[in-house]
């Protein structure tokens, strides 16, 4: 993917009047960059259709909100649906297609970078490694459109094909509108366990002494499990100290809970096979929930490798840093190409990356990428975001993920840094949910997102935690603000503001 001029007047119609999918999380050009570079990238393993025709994403000190065109989105929707109505084992094929590569990373990860003495190496060998690692982290990451563009757009898909077979003339009478929030629960639940919950569960069976390994390799094996787009978190021994006495004064079963986490992918299994013997669905139905179970799965797998990715990329971008004279925050606003220059020009400057850091933005097309910064970001902003009031608003709907009617106050969390806000019996709004918000969802009393599917984080987690979850609302973090009293319906869909 080459660097071009003008792609913001070039495709000023196809950024114009779209609408878009938001999602926001902690990210810089660096690492954010990856991602775009492989979703828009054609390639055979990909069924044609299902890649991205554009990406934009807009960085501000540390934050990244990403815009997916909801035309790439349903494009890539349908031809996955189009393939499953010939192949029922569709999911499983694509799979395959990446697990060469996927295993590839994973070693380069545990067993071939850690032997790798960076202050050891000849610039020339720096960079060549820098390269080697993107290259190995985006050509396993080229699924991602194939992902993120069924996630996205399949929920109201299957929604609606549910309720009109679940409410069909033979099944009318059994069932009422009240089920319907429930059945579509259960229906869409995860069957795999997260990584997440993987690392819980090791680590209760280390408090609860049902393990042979060691808090030391433990350690080890989890220390980058707090990563995001933008940070690498090497936890260390005390870290995981301080969760085992955070687990020991929570006052919990810790033996049940350990169960419950263990449990619960298979619980949700159970619960949809007894669901489908009761409820006839048609073949393409069943298909359709199947590949979103797979694709869950996988989506979970990816961001695994993510948080890899920022571990691995971050330890070599240090390495530059020290050598051409920059932090290595401001490195992680350099594109990837640009890394070779930084360490042999040092270009782009450093005060260009803190420029970059404040206001900047990307267009990613399929062969060419497009940085933008100053009074241009805001030309973009303007091209694709439009300008909306939503002063009026008194109450709005979304998709119910997990059930049950709560009132609290409300909270935004922009940022994985402002989880810490977020109290015992908030309701926790944001564009988005992510692994880093976790110890703020498990204090709320509920969750309502902008965004989501019936595989997101918020969905999923919420599922988990058994309390309410709205997602897909669009407009919850513009509506609402710090403090406003509201009713969050998921038993309906809907949120209501009680009190400014």
């Amino acid at each position: 993917m080459k660097k071009a001029d003008n792609l913001m007047q070039k495709y000023r119609q196809r950024l114009a009047g779209k609408e878009w999918y938001h999602q926001r999380f902690d990210g810089s050009p660096t690492f954010i960059f990856a991602i775009a570079e492989a979703e828009v990238k054609k390639e055979k393993r990909k069924p044609k259709g299902t890649e991205a025709d554009i990406r934009v994403c807009f960085f501000e000190n540390g934050k990244a909100d990403w815009y997916l065109e909801m035309g790439d989105v349903k494009r890539g929707t349908q031809k996955i649906i189009s393939l499953a109505k010939d192949d029922p084992d569709i999911s499983k094929k694509l799979l395959r297609g990446w697990r060469k590569d996927e295993q590839i990373f994973e070693k380069f990860f545990y067993k071939d970078f850690p032997r790798i003495n960076l202050k050891k190496l000849t610039d020339r060998q720096l960079a060549d490694l820098w390269h080697k690692s993107y290259y190995l982290f985006s050509h396993r990451a080229t699924s991602s459109a194939i992902i993120d563009h069924f996630a996205l757009g399949s929920d109201q898909l299957i929604s609606d094909m549910l309720r009109r077979e679940v409410f069909s003339n033979r099944q009318a009478k059994t069932y009422k509108e009240s089920d319907f929030t429930e059945i579509f629960s259960i229906a869409t639940a995860p069957v795999h366990q997260s990584f997440i919950n993987q690392a819980e569960i090791e680590l209760l069976k280390i408090i609860l002494g049902k393990s042979k390994e060691t808090l030391q390799e433990y350690q080890k094996r989890w220390y980058w499990s707090k990563n995001n787009y933008v940070t690498s978190q090497i936890l260390d021994i005390d870290h995981f100290k301080k969760e085992i006495n955070t687990w020991r004064k929570s006052g919990k079963n810790l033996a049940l809970e350990l169960r419950r986490i263990e449990q619960t992918p298979r619980q949700n299994k159970l619960k949809k096979q007894a669901l489908l013997k009761k409820i006839k669905l048609s073949p393409l139905l069943r298909t359709l929930l199947k590949i979103s179970e797979d694709f869950t799965w996988w989506q979970d797998e990816r961001k695994r490798a993510t948080y890899f990715n920022i571990d691995i990329g971050c330890k070599i971008l240090s390495e530059v840093a020290a050598r051409a004279g920059y932090t290595l925050d401001e490195l992680k606003y350099a594109y990837p190409a640009e890394i070779k220059d930084a360490l042999f020009l040092h270009d782009p400057s450093p005060k260009k990356l803190r420029e970059r850091k404040k206001n900047s933005a990307l267009i990613a097309v399929e062969n060419a990428f497009q940085v933008l910064t100053g009074k241009d970001v805001q030309k973009l902003k303007e091209i694709v975001l439009g300008k909306n009031s939503y002063d009026q608003i008194k109450d709005f709907r979304g998709l119910s993920a997990s059930t049950g009617k709560v009132i609290g106050p409300v909270k935004i969390v922009k940022s994985a840094t402002e989880i810490g806000k977020v109290k015992d019996g908030d309701i926790l709004v944001a564009v988005m949910t992510r692994p880093d918000y976790v110890a703020g969802m498990k204090k709320a009393a509920a969750i309502v997102t902008n965004e989501g599917g019936i595989t997101s984080h918020a969905a999923i987690v919420s599922r988990e935690l058994g309390i309410p979850c709205i997602i897909g609302t669009k407009i919850a973090t513009e509506v609402l603000k710090d403090g406003d009293l509201v009713e969050v319906n998921a038993n309906h869909g809907v949120v209501k503001i009680i009190k400014r």
